[in-house]
């Protein structure tokens, strides 16, 4: 089982309107309501690779139980701590000329015995985990370090860890060595303070990670130019043909989910896996196919195979 370490819930309200006039009354054509936010996203794409998983979140009110509805009906798996503040909203307006908005609300803040709740049940789950995830941001009431803690305890018990997540949280668990670092290259930029422009450039960012944090594979997303990624010895880019986006929204968690895939359906030790070049480069490349796929639907990490399977014919991956 993944274990899913999501914590900051998101009930998604996507507009789909002509075009955003400041100011006026804008008219929207359409409404789609869903659960989203980085976990639930990859969750989503990890049910389409039948990948058995486990979603831990915060969620609260009714926009809560909402959240909950739809990961059920979506066949994620999930052990949700209650809390009493509502769990938040985010707005994404999509434009007729693709042009994408988001008003993200405030986290809400949670309370100590919450905070109790959610580490116990994580500690209780993490026996069955044979992988940990951990993804986007912790909650306000979080302590800084539980990023780190989550991957400290999963790393004592050999369960390897991926770390989606690079604010203060994230950058405290680096700490704590995950086995796999998966940001964007702005974000690259930030953890390493290094310039990441060229691939040299890069190749640098990626062994001051791997040298200072002990990190085995790091791989970033690039938006249209699709992901990189080193593992020590190899370093590999891939990307797939230009789609029209209906909503990117969720693409790098369905990234996550791609690697993960790949990942899970290997039955050896990560230890084992970890200077596999075939391997990496396969990852890589799902990441890509399932990123690409997903902005195909207006649902964020709701991927129809059929596109997954038009994606994956013109995608490829090489070493660089």
């Amino acid at each position: 089982m993944v274990l899913v370490v999501g914590q900051n819930s998101t009930w998604q309200k996507t507009y789909q309107i002509g075009t955003l006039e400041r100011g006026g009354v804008n008219r929207v054509h359409n409404v789609f309501s869903s659960a989203a936010g980085k976990g639930a996203n990859a969750c989503r794409v990890l049910h389409l690779y039948d990948i058995e998983h486990e979603l831990h979140a915060y969620i609260g009110g009714p926009d809560g139980y909402k959240f909950k509805g739809d990961c059920d009906a979506d066949g994620i798996a999930s052990r949700f701590t209650m809390i009493e503040r509502e769990t938040r909203i985010c707005v994404t307006l999509l434009e007729e000329d693709r042009c994408m908005t988001e008003i993200v609300e405030p986290a809400p803040p949670i309370a100590a015995a919450e905070r109790q709740a959610f580490h116990e049940t994580f500690l209780d789950r993490l026996a069955a985990a044979r992988m940990l995830a951990v993804q986007g941001t912790a909650m306000i009431g979080e302590n800084d370090e539980c990023f780190r803690e989550f991957a400290e305890a999963a790393k004592a018990r050999g369960i390897p860890v991926l770390l989606d997540s690079y604010k203060t949280h994230g950058r405290l668990a680096l700490d704590a060595s995950p086995e796999i670092l998966k940001v964007n290259q702005d974000e690259l930029a930030e953890l390493t303070g290094l310039p990441v422009d060229t691939p040299e450039e890069r190749k640098e960012a990626y062994r001051h990670l791997r040298e200072r944090f002990g990190v085995s594979w790091v791989i970033i997303t690039r938006g249209e130019k699709g992901a990189e990624g080193s593992n020590g010895s190899v370093t590999v880019q891939a990307g797939a043909a230009p789609v029209q986006p209906v909503n990117p929204i969720g693409s790098g968690d369905s990234v996550t989910a791609g690697i993960v895939a790949i990942i899970s359906r290997d039955r050896r030790p990560f230890a084992e896996m970890r200077n596999d070049g075939e391997l990496f480069q396969r990852a890589v490349l799902e990441g890509v196919v399932a990123g690409t796929a997903n902005c195909l639907s207006l649902k964020p990490g709701e991927i129809l195979l059929a596109d997954m399977e038009t994606v994956r014919s013109a995608a490829w991956v090489k070493a660089v």
